[in-house]
């Protein structure tokens, strides 16, 4: 056997291993695209860009609005933010300017809920510059998907923009998975964490 030859075998070996390659990568892409896989994955893009709507509107559209009492506002002195008071009202985190709630007003304390859960968004009152002006000032809820417009809502498309661009790559395998292992239940924790 030449030289030659040897080079022919090898080529073919090579050649060989690169269709059975490419078959069962196919038929991997085949398995993950259909059945209660891809059913799966379906629902957890249909319910994430569901969610990415509902959440766009709780945070550009505001509900009702009530006042609340002072008593209603419970100082948190677990957490520290520097020249910030932290406030627990209705079990939701709120952080002020310190300066801001020293010159608050009395009885100016109102609380805008989010339109679709009635869940706390916004706390506003009025606080007293000097003797003749006063400002409005509006502290949105730390720590919920009111504060991180638009990065949640961006996460949330991950798999929307999976599915519309699915391709047979290494990275459609990746983000489907992400999709489900991570994006959905990060979502679901989310919308906990906001209706408590």
């Amino acid at each position: 056997m030449n030289q030659q030859e040897k080079m022919l075998i090898a080529a073919e070996r090579m050649r060989l291993k690169r269709e059975k390659e490419q078959r069962e990568e196919n038929e991997f892409y085949q398995r993950i695209t259909t059945g209660w896989q891809w059913l799966l994955f379906k629902i957890v893009v249909g319910l994430c860009t569901t969610m990415v709507v509902v959440s766009t509107i709780e945070v550009l559209v505001d509900g009702p609005t009530k006042k609340i009492s002072e008593q209603a506002c419970k100082i948190d002195r677990d957490w520290e933010y520097t020249w910030h008071k932290v406030l627990d009202i209705e079990g939701c985190m709120f952080s002020p300017y310190i300066v801001d709630w020293s010159n608050r007003k009395e009885s100016s304390l109102k609380m805008t809920y989010s339109p679709i859960f009635r869940s706390p968004k916004k706390l506003s009152f009025s606080a007293q510059l000097n003797e003749t002006t006063t400002k409005e000032v509006v502290e949105m809820r730390q720590m919920s998907m009111f504060n991180w417009f638009p990065a949640f809502q961006l996460f949330l498309l991950i798999p929307l923009l999976t599915f519309i661009f699915k391709r047979q790559k290494p990275w459609f395998n990746f983000a489907r998975i992400a999709s489900m292992v991570i994006i959905f239940p990060g979502m679901l924790m989310v919308i906990f964490f906001t209706l408590l």
